[in-house]
């Protein structure tokens, strides 16, 4: 068995970055090492007091240290890939995962009696993804509830057959991406950025080679609850446009598009997230008929001890807690 752990860089309400941590913990990591991106998360006060959880504020000091001249990257995918170095530097298992605080592993066999045979090749370790979808009708009681979509081979004239008038919004058939994330062997010169790695040697960089996990999926959750969606995409729309087209692929900017028009009070932005975003039973029907969706698989984080409360009302009024000025920029009022 070898060991491994988990980095993030997270900002995000208290209850996820906890769940996730405690998670991992509670399912075999060593270490699970936390960013938060925010220098004055309250979290930070809660974690600390994992044992295992190892915590960084990224506050002034810290972008100091790590860039002393050019400070914190405007980028949140550099922030997320140089905490990611600085993580690997001061780790002390034997391999590394870089994951979201949305997104969690699901081990169907220990991940650690994988590492030891996956060593040999010099490669990193891929996690295929699923992503959670909620069905349409059915409320949400838990931040997890739902099933999971598996991704398509990303044929764009397979996908517009299988999805339809929804293949713009999708890329490999998910919301978000389909791309997975990773693991790397720790100090063997693997360089760790949002989805992939790298090798680098004699100051040249090429993609490493990578091996499908035989053991552990990755659970992504791409809106813990509909308004965090909501918030998420409102967040994008706020970046200039030349921003969006740089950091937002065609699927998310079809996304945005779509809802623009149709978010003028809270009830409208809702009952929109509802139409695109939900699986109704006839698309179910079809993803099933191809294989791509997984309804068996039983996501419940709350059975661990010690969990933060993992309900939905819980979860959105903190989010609208965390920043009142990307509420504010909604112009809705709240139910």
């Amino acid at each position: 068995m070898r060991k491994w752990a988990v980095v993030m860089t997270a900002r995000e309400p208290g209850a996820l970055v906890e769940a996730n941590v405690r998670w991992h913990l509670g399912t075999g990591a060593a270490q699970v090492h936390v960013y938060l991106d925010r220098s004055d998360d309250p979290v930070a006060v809660v974690l600390a007091q994992i044992p295992g959880c190892r915590v960084t504020v990224c506050d002034a000091a810290h972008w100091q240290a790590l860039r002393p001249r050019r400070g914190a990257p405007a980028s949140q995918m550099r922030r997320q890939s140089l905490n990611a170095a600085h993580a690997q530097e001061r780790c002390e298992a034997d391999w590394l995962v870089h994951l979201d605080a949305d997104e969690f592993l699901w081990q169907d066999s220990p991940l650690g009696a994988e590492l030891p045979v996956v060593a040999e090749l010099g490669a990193e370790l891929r996690f295929a993804v699923l992503e959670r979808s909620l069905m349409a009708g059915q409320g949400q009681a838990g931040l997890f509830d739902g099933v999971f979509r598996r991704a398509s081979p990303g044929d764009k004239a397979l996908d517009a057959v299988i999805y339809g008038a929804l293949a713009p919004h999708l890329r490999e058939g998910m919301f978000s991406h389909g791309s997975g994330k990773c693991a790397v062997p720790v100090g063997q010169g693997f360089r760790q950025m949002v989805h992939e790695s790298y090798l680098e040697s004699g100051g040249k960089r090429r993609r490493a080679p990578a091996w499908l996990s035989t053991t552990t999926r990755l659970l992504h959750f791409d809106g813990v609850t509909p308004l965090h969606w909501l918030l998420k995409l409102i967040r994008y729309k706020g970046q200039p446009l030349e921003v969006q087209k740089h950091i937002l692929p065609p699927h998310r900017l079809a996304q945005i598009a779509w809802m623009v028009e149709r978010m003028g009070s809270l009830d409208e932005a809702l009952e929109a997230e509802a139409a695109l975003h939900r699986l109704t039973q006839p698309q179910a029907e079809r993803l099933r008929g191809f294989g791509l969706l997984d309804e068996g698989l039983s996501f419940d984080p709350g059975a661990l001890p010690d969990m933060p409360d993992l309900s939905v009302a819980a979860f959105d009024r903190a989010l609208l807690a965390q920043d009142p000025a990307l509420w504010e920029m909604t112009g809705w009022r709240a139910a």
